[in-house]
């Protein structure tokens, strides 16, 4: 049997003179150097093409004879013949595929075929027509590359020497790939694990497959060079997601518990379930946001996010303000649905996490978010954000009057200003209502009926740090992590963005931290201004520094007071109307307090207290009017759950991937340092030829395209047993669904949803692709 396929497999042989010969003269490969014959070699287009009496034209490569099977060579492995005949492929310009494998009687290996990919007949099934069978539907439109090409080697065992190459057919029944064609062989389409990390930190950017792809050309000089196509970038990317499939909750919650075991329990973690076992809530936080609240948890800020990931659920970041007056991430939680339930289960879980309620909760109209508050955290003051609110009224008052800049300006005036009493704050919004006539707006009237949720005049002695009133809060927050999630992702994919989003944020925190140990340009020749810049950060100087300009600039003494254990001040604020405001020194310690009570809401001293101090010689801001909060060292010497050893928690990172970041910018390095010096750059390449060969000597196989590895080596073992926790449902949140829809949309809606043909359900892959075992077609 083995001898009659070997004679049908012969080399093609001339038998006539008369037989038509036809030879391509193409272009010849370079010699100037080992580094160019190594990259030219893929570009060399060298074969002749002959036409036998029979009329089939017969491709023959050329190509150096050290890089040609020869007759009687032996290889060590069956890999190494196998590795040997495709990078002849490579360099001749076809793909290579394992073939027919015989063994003698007792099942001992006898013979191994490898032949060219083309080998083998053409499917050539005949299918049903979706007219004639519409259950079945139309058939991918699809193309065979077998043509029966004959081109192949045989290798036979030879004992102690390994394996020995005893059949070779050369030729071939079909063009040689050329040119731009060789880069989508398979053979040069090696999605490396160097590409395969690249597209996984790309991910975690939200930068998807295609823009990846396009940043390896621009790094590689062409698409040539890339040696994958876009096709395959994206094909990694969806054998990710399928890889997960059902197991997406089980994946993330496992990951959870490896993390809180490394991190010897100081990460905190907690999730809820519904009768059918698929999970309805997750909350999390890690000993970095935990320390931060601290801190700084005395006021928090919760805003609901949508379209962050495929199940809809709904993303809730705990957010504060740090120490630069900066957003700061505490924890986070994922929510089935915005409901009262949902709600009362997060904030409980918040507090037995952290060990305290916040003292301030800023959110949205929440109806679901108060209810809950109000019964659970009944201690905590509930403010309402001023930007969501102030961000309906052009919706509410209508493009003409939204885009009056008078009226704006004059509303703002009202609304936004920290030095109105609630008595002047009612007179002012009345006059607005009356000169606008707005005195029927049913929303202004709402709002104004609620304006001690909202409005700062009737909350002036609780300290906001910046949260209520600052447009960019809540929306930078939501803005902030849009920028890495997407509608699409799955659970597991969700956080892993997650944490590049706190890489950032945390980052940026380091960058601030060193800034502020930077000495700043002072203003002022007081030696007050001076002490702020030792003791604040940079950022909360600059505003403590425009303050003590303005008290020594626009505040001007009306009058003054002098006791025997205090002095009482009254300054005209020229910015504002030359309002007096009315200013206590206590004498023993200097302690300072303002009619306007800028310091019980920003945590700073106010441009007031200031021009006091200024009056009574005091050099230094006094130790109790510094808030530890805005302070350099706020984290350091105010937080129990700081470690010098690893503040913020990255340094225990994976160090494989550590290892690898050094490894590429040491080779970087080395590219630099060489510079447009050829020698160096030969150098370089030898001694990277000579580190690939000693590796690939001692690799059975490569299973970096193996697709069951890649979910695992990338966000961890795919359970292969029975689920724990199902995959969430789609959720269905805010919006009553009302809107009138087009018949189109429709129909839309109605269509029957994509299933996976083998497995059932609504994943990321179809039949074809599916990972589970195919089922049989009679069942």
């Amino acid at each position: 049997m083995a001898n009659a396929r070997e004679a049908d497999m012969l080399p093609h042989v001339e038998s006539s003179d008369s037989e038509a010969l036809i030879e391509d003269s193409l272009s010849e490969g370079s010699d100037s150097d080992s580094f160019a014959d190594d990259s030219t070699d893929d570009n060399t287009e060298e074969y002749t093409c002959k036409v036998g009496l029979d009329g089939i034209k017969y491709w023959t490569p050329k190509c150096d004879e050290e890089q040609k099977p020869q007759l009687n060579q032996h290889f060590p492995t069956l890999e190494q013949a196998y590795r040997f005949y495709s990078e002849y492929g490579r360099l001749c310009g076809f793909d290579v595929k394992k073939s027919t494998e015989k063994t003698d009687r007792r099942g001992n290996l006898s013979a191994k075929y490898y032949e060219c990919s083309r080998g083998g007949k053409p499917d050539t099934k005949n299918y049903t027509s979706s007219f004639d069978n519409p259950v079945q539907g139309p058939r991918k439109r699809t193309t065979s590359k077998r043509c029966e090409c004959k081109a192949h080697i045989i290798i036979k065992p030879a004992g102690l020497r390994g394996f020995v190459l005893s059949g070779f057919v050369e030729e071939h029944n079909h063009p040689l790939a050329k040119g731009a064609g060789r880069m989508f062989l398979r053979c040069n389409r090696n999605l490396s694990l160097a590409y395969q990390n690249f597209i996984m930190d790309c991910s975690r950017a939200n930068i998807g497959p295609t823009r990846a792809h396009s940043l390896v050309k621009e790094m590689t000089g062409s698409f040539d060079d890339i040696g994958a196509t876009v096709d395959d970038f994206k094909n990694f990317s969806r054998d990710i997601k399928s890889r997960i499939g059902a197991h997406d909750a089980d994946m993330l919650l496992s990951k959870f518990k490896s993390i809180k075991e490394a991190s010897k329990s100081s990460f905190y973690y907690d999730y809820k379930v519904d009768s059918e076992g698929r999970l309805t809530g997750l909350f999390w936080t890690d000993v970095v946001g935990q320390a931060n609240y601290d801190v700084f948890g005395d006021i928090v800020s919760f805003d609901p996010t949508f379209r962050t990931n495929r199940y809809n659920m709904v993303f809730v970041p705990f957010t504060g303000v740090n120490n630069h007056w900066k957003n700061v991430t505490f924890a986070a939680g994922l929510l089935e649905k915005e409901d009262y339930k949902n709600f009362k289960w997060i904030i409980n879980t918040f507090e037995d996490a952290m060990g305290r309620a916040p003292k301030t909760v800023i959110t949205d109209q929440c109806k679901a978010i108060k209810k809950s508050l109000d019964k659970w955290w009944p201690s905590t003051t509930h403010r309402l954000c001023m930007w969501h609110i102030m961000n309906k009224l052009p919706m509410k008052v209508g493009p003409k009057l939204a885009s009056n800049k008078k009226f704006v300006d004059r509303l703002k005036s009202v609304v936004y200003s920290d030095h109105l009493t609630p008595i002047e704050f009612e007179n002012d919004w009345k006059g607005v209502m009356v000169e606008f006539k707005l005195e029927d707006n049913d929303w202004l009237n709402e709002m104004y009926d609620i304006r001690d949720q909202w409005i700062p005049a009737y909350f002036s002695n609780i300290e906001m740090a910046g949260l209520l009133r600052t447009t960019s809060r809540s929306e930078s927050s939501n803005s902030f992590f849009q920028h890495f999630h997407e509608s699409g992702n799955n659970l597991v994919e969700f956080y892993s963005r997650f944490e590049s989003a706190m890489d950032k944020q945390r980052l940026r925190n380091d960058t601030d931290d060193k800034r502020s140990q930077e000495t700043p340009h002072m203003e002022t020749s007081m030696r007050i201004e001076l002490e702020a810049s030792k003791v604040y950060t940079l950022e909360i100087y600059y505003l403590v520094r425009e303050e003590i300009k303005s008290g020594c600039y626009h505040n001007i003494l009306d009058d003054r007071m002098i006791g025997i254990d205090s002095s009482t001040f009254k300054f005209k604020d020229e910015l504002l109307n030359n309002k007096i405001f009315e200013v206590t020194v206590r004498h023993c310690d200097n302690y300072v307090e303002c009619s306007c009570k800028f310091f019980f809401r920003k945590g700073y001293l106010c441009s007031h207290a200031f021009a006091a101090l200024h009056h009574c010689g005091v050099k230094v801001i006094p130790p109790d009017l510094v808030k530890p909060r805005w302070t350099k060292d706020a984290i350091q010497k105010h937080s129990f759950l700081f470690s010098s050893d690893s503040p913020h928690g990255r340094h225990n990172k994976d160090i494989k991937k550590f290892k690898r970041t050094r490894a590429w910018f040491e080779f970087n390095n080395c590219i630099n340092l060489a510079g447009d010096d050829m020698d160096k750059i030969d150098s370089i390449f030898t001694g990277l030829q000579a580190i690939s060969s000693s590796f690939t000597e001692k690799m059975v196989s490569d299973d970096n395209n193996d697709s069951t590895h890649r979910a695992d080596r990338f966000f961890g073992p795919v359970p292969d047993g029975e689920i724990n926790v199902h995959n969430p449902g789609v959720s269905r949140n805010k919006g009553c669904g009302s809107r009138l829809k087009s018949s189109r949309e429709l129909s839309a809606q109605d269509r029957k949803k994509r299933k996976c043909g083998n497995c059932n359900q609504m994943v990321r892959h179809n039949a074809r692709t599916c990972p589970e075992p195919p089922k049989d077609p009679g069942n």
